[in-house]
């Protein structure tokens, strides 16, 4: 069993935090949601989901409205939504340690955002800290993936990301790295890191990006998509980031 894991990074347009977003399941888990993805497209006439020009109206999506765009999302994050594990409250011992049971299998979806300041202050307080907070959100969102995969007792996994983004770098850094492999033996596992392979998957890790974002608001209302957000969201603040001993952190 192979779990395959998808990567997609978010920044406020004010650049005070970055957020790493990731989707992962088993290609029986990924299957059905291509399929009902595909037809969404089909039910809509739309082209593939690019949130922020759909947000904005803009190229594929000009001449669109506001409607329009919010009825699209919203049958996306229906998809999204009905194919994501359910945790459930009891704790139980897995290959990770004690964890919450989990009463409906089905993709795992989380989001990792730090504040830049406080990244920065911890920074300034912290040795050997990482000099990039991309490098801090990559390591800790791979950190729960594998986490994740160890639990289900994968035999390998397959890491796909936007090679635009710094985080394809510092992932694909930690997996070639020997003391990385050394330090953690789950990563050895992983055969593949290279840019998404299914337009469907990709969408849904991006849509899951945007679960913490103000873009996922519209005048501050909220939008279909932070419904998608809250119990599988983590943040790392000043307080903390200081605690290098407790974090997912993998190092180079």
């Amino acid at each position: 069993m192979v779990l395959k894991g998808y990567f997609d990074g978010a920044q406020t347009a004010d650049a005070d935090r970055v957020t790493l977003a990731s989707v992962s399941g088993t290609c029986d888990e990924w299957t059905p949601v291509e399929r009902a993805w595909k037809q969404v497209i089909a039910d809509h006439k739309a082209p593939p989901l690019h949130t922020t020009n759909a947000y904005a109206l803009q190229k594929e999506f000009k001449g669109w409205t506001n409607e329009k765009v919010n009825d699209y999302i919203s049958a996306c994050v229906d998809v999204l939504e009905g194919s994501l594990a359910q945790p459930g409250k009891i704790l139980v011992p897995t290959a990770s340690g004690y964890l919450p049971n989990i009463v409906k299998t089905g993709l795992n979806g989380i989001t990792m955002t730090i504040p830049l300041d406080d990244f920065r202050r911890a920074r300034d307080k912290v040795e050997n800290f990482p000099n990039a907070i991309s490098e801090l959100c990559a390591s800790e969102t791979l950190g729960f993936v594998l986490r994740y995969g160890k639990r289900l007792g994968v035999e390998g996994y397959r890491l796909h990301f936007d090679r635009n983004e710094p985080f394809y770098g510092h992932v694909r850094d930690r997996w070639n790295s020997k003391k990385s492999r050394k330090q953690i033996p789950e990563i050895k596992k992983v055969v593949h890191v290279g840019e998404s392979d299914m337009a469907a998957s990709s969408d849904a890790t991006v849509l899951f990006s945007y679960t913490t974002h103000p873009s996922g608001t519209r005048a501050g209302t909220p939008t279909r998509i932070s419904s998608l957000g809250p119990k599988r969201h983590h943040a790392l603040d000043h307080a903390s980031l200081p605690n290098v001993e407790g974090m997912q952190r993998i190092e180079l």
